[in-house]
């Protein structure tokens, strides 16, 4: 009986290990590569930062966009026939295209409307 018991705990602890590694096996463990912060000033004078970022394996490309404000949006990159396009497309779009950003967002109306349409990039934040 002690034999039985002892032997039925042994293969019951062995098929515990095997199967954690066995579902174990296979997975990518992501990280979030994210660079530099990014300055940019829009005619006006209104100062943005933004560091562009993706997932470890490629397969998500964001931007991290810090407003005039204080406000922070964190966008995914989305389809674009030019340049490259963040959105989250309810309320912020940030597109960057031949070395300048336009923000546009929605209108009390829920239509596109730029609100910046040539951030340059700064050196540094001023």
């Amino acid at each position: 009986m002690f034999k039985s018991r002892t032997a039925t705990l042994v293969i019951s602890i062995l098929t515990v290990c095997l199967c954690g590694c066995v579902t174990s096996l296979g997975k990518t463990v992501l990280t979030v590569e994210i660079g530099q912060p990014v300055y940019y000033k829009s005619d006006s004078g209104d100062q943005f930062m933004a560091r562009y970022g993706s997932l470890s394996d490629g397969s998500l490309h964001f931007v991290k966009v810090k407003m005039p404000d204080g406000r922070e949006y964190t966008l995914p990159q989305v389809v674009s026939a030019s340049g490259v396009r963040y959105t989250d497309e309810r309320e912020f779009v940030w597109w960057t295209h031949q070395g300048t950003v336009r923000v546009d967002v929605r209108d009390a109306d829920g239509k596109w409307k730029t609100k910046y349409s040539e951030l340059k990039e700064v050196q540094e934040k001023k």
